[in-house]
Order: structure tokens, then C-alpha cells, then sequence
């Protein structure tokens, strides 16, 4: 789709008001066209062996019809702008929701490809750009085209030969705006790519401000700042300079034709052949066809420049999600949790593999924990269990049946994860705990913190479970935040518990307070836990070793211990950097 029928297509969603405003519009335009010839009749009524009176009495009918319809025009006019704005408030609207709604629901892979500047710079100041098109692009653009009609049509009526210098001035106009709109297109995009980055730059140090003053770095980043907003700059500059070359253009095409109007015009009524009052009609047609002309080449400039900031926003529109589901996609109406994993093979890009080849299975209502190397693929394995990315190969089944056959939302509201980054939104904390669930109620709430080892800390605060957390959740310590998500997600009540070594940020003693707690509910659950706490691998039923993306070894803790190297090595290191913890937790 186009920039012009995607334009279209969000004049139409209010196409009862859009085909108000033409009709409106066209009785404007008919006025706008009879006017001059009351202006020409004002000089034609004019008789030198009529009485004074008749001769006044003419020209003020004529003056009257005029002022008649100007009225006329501007009434019309007022109620097509009203509907022209009903229907370009609305056309934002739409498009403002189908870009949210586009990026909503985009997989975790358009993300890791995409740039969020970019496309927050897309949903926001490009569809401000589209603004003038969608306004005043129909209003004015609809009232140009037709007064130019109109106006051709007059002058073909009055003087057929002369009509021919009237297209050529049309045509000549047409043309130079098509050839500084050409020149314009790949500037404008380089604006909004400039844009985009511009944003983007902002945003990274403002997301990033702690580690830009913990280097110093901030001469670097106004440096790299400085560098994409000269960029934005020159782009913007290089757009004015062919967009001023219209206006003064169109003024020298209206000159020709006046000068060739009167030329021609004045030999023909020398000669006998044509009347004043049609030159004077003619002329007022002239007069009247320079603010369309003007209107409709900048009209071409700015649906130019809201063609740049569209191809950007339908980028995001016809962004398809890799993982949505499929036709014959199954409810979930009760969960059991056991999972499976069949020679899963999975890759973030297509030449390297991060996964080769993973199989275990977990029984319902089982605890794993998943232990490896640095980058040996641990997180990689839970992202995939809710389908956050999709295996390149194999199959991840949960109660016997592929999770590809099950309907996404249900698959995901069974699953409760906490991930080690955690994301907390700028709400109480309350609004934060029960984010996954709606109409939560207090009991339900207060009982998760509880769990979290939270709650304690909650009352001390002077609005409770009302406080702001913060953007981010920055007025709560790193442990708080931690324990906040572990909430968050034992509201909902999984079925399948995924913990990606959540409590690192917690003390010994709260670690201790939340495994207690964790134990009591998990009963029936099936546990995912990635961690380097000794005291949760030993109290896993089956614990799943990883090395550079494979399965290297899968048993219980007495199993491993005995048979599997890399365990062993694993589980020393971690004793001996646990010692101290791991002898307190033996006194509790």
C-alpha cells in the first residue's frame, strides 16, 4: 500500500463526514466560480444611452451577488473545515492506535532488531508529521482541485482559444511541483531517519545516565548528540531550499498568464471579437486561480513530507509477528505443567546456534533447576517455554501436545515468570503487584507480598500498598524490586513457575524467608529456577547441566554429584563462595 491509499483509507474510516465536506466543498467551489462572472457583469451592464439609474441599479444587482456569494462561500467553507476536522482528527486517531497496536504485538526478535528511538520517534513524531496532509490536506487539498476544475470549466465557456494558455500554465505548475517534490522525497527521509536517531540517542542516556556519569562520558554523548542533530539539521535546511523555489515559481507562471490574457484578450476586443466584461471575467478567473495553484503545490510538499514519516509507520504496520497462533489453536481450560523438551535447536540469528540439540522433561509439578557456563544457554531455554522466540528446530510440548497448538495468551497466563532484569511501571505498588491479573482484590495482593517476603517492608511506608514505586521502580532497592516481581507473578496463580535467578539481589536471610515460603505454595506447581544459590540446586528434584548450549548432564543433585565432572566442578566453586550462607541457612 502507498502513502496516498494509506492516506485514503484513514480519510474513509469517516466517510459519512468525508462526503459531507465534499459536498460541501463543492458548493463552495460553484460560488467561488460564478463570482467572477458577477465582477465581469459589473462593468458588462454598463450603458452609456441607458439613464444613470439603470446603469447604478445594474451594477449594485451584481455587486450584491457577489457579496452574496462570498457569504455564501464562507458559510460553506466553515462547515467543510468542521467536518474536514472531524475527519482528520479521527484518521490520526486510527492511525495512532494501529501503530500501538502494531507494536504491541511484535515478538521479542523485532525488538532485539529494531531500535526503541526509532520507533518511538515512529509513533509519535511521524504521525505528527502526517497531521498536515490528514487536516489540512484534505480540506484544502479537495476545495484546490475542484476551484482549478471549476475555473477551467469557465474558462472554456467564455473563451475556448484562451483556455489552451490557461492549461499550460496548469500543466507547468503540476510539473514543477512534481520535480521538487522528487527532490524532496529522499530529504525528508533522511529528516525523519535523523529524527529517529536524534530520539534514540536521547533516550540511551537517559535510560543509561548512571553508567554515562559513572564514566564521565558525558563529553562523548553531546558529541554523539551534536553529531546526529547536525545531521537533522542540514537535512531540514536542504528541504527548504527547493521547497522556497515553488512559491515565487507559481507567481511568475500567474504573471505569464495574466500578461497573455490581457495580451490576447485586448487584440480580440480591438478587433470586435470579445467583450469587455469577458475580459474582465477572464482576467478574474486568472486572479482566482492563483491561490489553488499555490495551495495545491504545497499541498504536494506536504503530502511529500508525510510520505517520509508514513513509508517510516508502515514499516512498523506491516511488521508481521513471527509467532502468533495458529488456525486450529487450542483453549487451555486445565494445566497440568509437565514439560518436555525434544531436541530443541534454537538460534537468535540464522548462522549461530545457541541451543543444540536440548531434550529433558520435567513431570508436573516438579522443581528444575538449570545450572551452566556463562552463556551456555540458560535463559535462552525459558524464553522459549512461553514462546517468547520459537525454536529453529524440535518441539517444546507441555501436557503431551506442542505449545504451538495452544491459543498464546492462554499459554502464557499459566506461566508466571521473574526474570533477573526487572521491569517495574511508574504505579503503585499495588497496580504493580497485580498487573497480570484484573480486578485483583486486596487479600490476593497482600497474600503475594507476604510470599515475597515483602509485605513487612510495605507497611512501613506512609501510603502502603499505595506508594509510587518510581519510573522503573527507582525508589525501591534492587532486593525490593526482585521480591515486587516474585509477586507479581505468584498472583496469577501459575501453573508453570519460571524464576531466572530472582533472588541475587536479596540477603541471605530474605532468600532463606522466600524459599520457605516458595516451598509451601509450589506444591503442584512446576518450578524453572536458573540460579546460583547452593541450597536451591540441592533442593531441586532434577537439575539440568548446560555447557556452550548443550545438555551435559540431567539428574538429581546425589547423581551428579557422583558422576557428572562439570557438576562437580560447578557445585565446589559455588560452595566455597557460599560457605558462610550455606551454614547459616543449615542453623535456621
Amino acid at each position: 500500500m502507498n502513502s496516498a491509499r494509506m492516506i485514503f483509507k484513514y480519510w474513509l474510516k469517516s466517510r459519512k463526514f468525508f462526503i459531507l465536506e465534499f459536498i460541501f466543498l463543492l458548493f463552495s467551489t460553484i460560488c467561488y466560480t460564478l463570482t467572477p462572472i458577477f465582477i465581469g457583469r459589473m462593468v458588462g451592464v454598463l450603458d452609456p444611452y441607458l439613464p444613470v439609474s439603470a446603469n447604478i441599479t445594474g451594477v449594485l444587482f451584481n455587486f450584491f451577488m457577489v457579496l452574496l456569494f462570498a457569504l455564501l462561500r464562507y458559510f460553506f467553507n466553515r462547515l467543510a473545515r468542521l467536518k474536514g476536522a472531524e475527519v482528520s482528527s479521527r484518521a490520526v486517531y486510527h492511525l495512532r492506535d494501529d501503530i500501538s497496536n502494531a507494536i504491541y504485538r511484535q515478538t521479542f526478535s523485532y525488538f532485539d532488531k529494531t531500535e526503541t528511538g526509532q520507533l518511538i520517534s515512529r509513533a509519535t513524531s511521524d504521525i505528527e508529521e502526517t497531521q498536515q496532509i490528514f487536516g489540512m490536506g484534505l480540506t484544502l487539498g479537495l476545495q484546490s482541485t475542484l476551484q482549478i476544475s471549476g475555473i477551467t470549466f469557465g474558462f472554456f465557456i467564455f473563451s475556448f482559444d484562451l483556455s489552451f494558455i490557461l492549461l499550460v500554465a496548469i500543466f507547468i505548475s503540476f510539473m514543477l511541483s512534481y520535480y521538487i517534490a522528487k527532490k524532496l522525497k529522499p530529504i525528508f527521509l533522511e529528516t525523519r531517519d535523523s529524527f529517529g536517531d536524534l530520539t534514540n540517542t536521547i533516550r540511551e542516556n537517559i535510560v543509561g545516565t548512571q553508567v554515562v556519569r559513572m564514566f564521565s562520558t558525558q563529553n562523548k554523548e553531546l558529541q554523539k548528540f551534536k553529531k546526529n542533530n547536525d545531521r537533522f539539521y542540514k537535512a531540514s535546511v536542504n528541504s527548504v531550499k527547493y521547497n522556497s523555489l515553488y512559491m515565487p515559481s507559481i507567481y511568475i507562471v500567474m504573471g505569464f498568464l495574466m500578461i497573455s490574457t490581457l495580451f490576447i484578450g485586448g487584440s480580440r476586443f480591438i478587433n470586435g471579437t470579445l467583450n469587455l466584461d469577458t475580459i474582465i471575467i477572464l482576467l478574474s478567473y486568472v486572479a482566482a486561480l492563483g491561490f489553488p495553484l499555490m495551495v495545491l503545490g504545497q499541498i504536494m510538499l506536504v503530502y511529500i513530507q508525510a510520505d517520509a514519516a508514513l513509508t517510516r509507520v508502515r514499516d512498523v504496520l506491516n511488521s508481521s509477528p513471527d509467532i502468533k497462533d495458529v488456525p486450529d489453536a487450542i483453549p487451555i481450560t486445565k494445566m497440568k505443567g509437565e514439560i518436555e523438551f525434544n531436541n530443541i535447536s534454537f538460534g537468535y540469528t540464522q548462522d549461530h546456534r545457541i541451543l543444540k540439540n536440548i531434550s529433558f522433561t520435567v513431570p508436573a509439578g516438579k522443581k528444575l533447576a538449570i545450572l551452566g557456563t556463562t552463556g551456555s544457554g540458560k535463559s535462552t531455554i525459558i524464553n522459549l517455554i512461553p514462546r517468547f522466540y520459537e525454536a529453529n528446530e524440535g518441539t517444546i510440548k507441555i501436557d503431551k501436545r506442542d505449545i504451538r497448538k495452544y491459543i498464546l495468551k492462554d499459554l502464557r497466563k499459566n506461566i508466571g515468570i521473574v526474570s533477573q532484569e526487572t521491569f517495574l511501571f511508574n504505579k503503585s505498588i499495588a497496580e504493580n503487584i497485580s498487573y497480570g491479573k484484573d480486578n485483583a482484590s486486596k487479600e490476593e495482593i497482600i497474600e503475594a507480598a507476604k510470599i515475597a517476603d515483602l509485605h513487612d517492608f510495605i507497611i512501613t511506608l506512609p501510603k502502603k500498598y499505595d506508594s509510587i514505586v518510581g519510573e522503573r521502580g527507582t525508589r525501591l532497592s534492587g532486593g525490593q524490586k526482585q521480591r515486587l516481581s516474585i509477586a507479581r507473578a505468584l498472583l496469577i496463580k501459575p501453573k508453570i513457575l519460571i524464576l531466572d535467578d530472582s533472588t541475587s539481589s536479596v540477603d541471605v536471610e530474605t532468600e532463606y524467608n522466600i524459599q520457605q515460603a516458595l516451598t509451601r505454595i509450589m506444591k503442584g506447581i512446576t518450578s524453572i529456577i536458573i540460579t546460583q544459590r547452593i541450597s536451591t540446586i540441592r533442593g531441586a528434584d532434577y537439575i539440568i547441566i548446560l555447557d556452550r548450549g548443550r545438555v551435559v548432564g540431567y539428574g538429581t543433585h546425589d547423581e551428579l554429584i557422583s558422576s557428572n565432572v562439570l557438576y562437580k566442578q560447578i557445585y565446589e566453586t559455588l560452595y566455597q563462595k557460599q560457605k558462610s550462607k550455606i551454614k547459616i541457612e543449615e542453623i535456621e
